[in-house]
């Protein structure tokens, strides 16, 4: 049988979860304390209500009509990855989730253009969809937000594609922002295995999907290339 439990703790930065025995090894996740995480075997199911940990600008404006709303997320991360055979494309609407329970977006507006250069975001980075749902295009970095990135060192965990892997912040392993990224915006370390990092430049987050996608968690099936 498959053994759970529910955790509503502050979250540890990019440390393991462990599902061992004893006290001081106790089931433990990267999500903030606004995030609820059950942790399987197999998943992370993330049960969050959209709304940041941090200050946000005033929604609607002359360049969003849109209200930031109380959401209802449930979203499912894959424990043990795994490389795809083929990559997948990101779909509209969230494409992972950030450690403070708001999802990630894909590089694109509702047009198809570059969100970053078209889009006008708040402060730390994010703004409402017509739906309400709050959300990040680009690294949601601001004076308001506990995202950090120490010097000379790998940046952080920031959040988790849905197929599992990890995202993090700008920086590698010698605290600069990694040569070798992949079209998925992805590299491997010894340390991480397979990982994502942000960027300055598109796709800002993701380039696609380099593992096998849980597509549950998806307002509608994304198509494959």
């Amino acid at each position: 049988m498959t053994r759970t439990l529910v955790l509503t703790l502050l979250g540890c930065g990019a440390c393991l979860i462990n599902l061992g025995g004893s006290a001081s090894t106790r089931p433990v996740h990267p999500f903030r304390s606004n995030v609820t995480v059950e942790v399987s075997d197999d998943l992370l199911t993330v049960r969050c209500n959209g709304l940041p940990d941090h200050s946000t600008g005033t929604f609607p404006n002359r360049d969003n009509p849109h209200a930031i709303r109380e959401q209802d997320y449930t979203f499912r991360i894959p424990r043990r990855p795994r490389i795809a055979e083929t990559i997948t494309r990101l779909p509209m609407g969230p494409i992972g989730v950030a450690i403070n329970g708001v999802p990630f977006y894909n590089p694109y507006n509702r047009e198809g253009q570059d969100a970053a250069m078209n889009e006008v975001f708040d402060k730390c980075c994010g703004h409402p969809d017509p739906r309400g749902r709050y959300h990040y295009h680009v690294y949601p970095k601001c004076i308001h937000s506990s995202f950090a990135d120490p010097a000379g060192r790998h940046s952080p965990l920031i959040g988790y594609a849905f197929d599992g892997f990890a995202i993090y912040g700008p920086n590698g392993e010698d605290g600069k922002p990694p040569a070798d990224l992949d079209e998925c915006n992805g590299h491997a370390d010894a340390d991480r295995g397979y990982h994502y990092h942000v960027t300055n430049r598109f796709p800002y987050l993701l380039g696609g999907y380099r593992g096998v996608v849980e597509r549950s968690n998806f307002d509608r099936r994304p198509p494959r290339r």
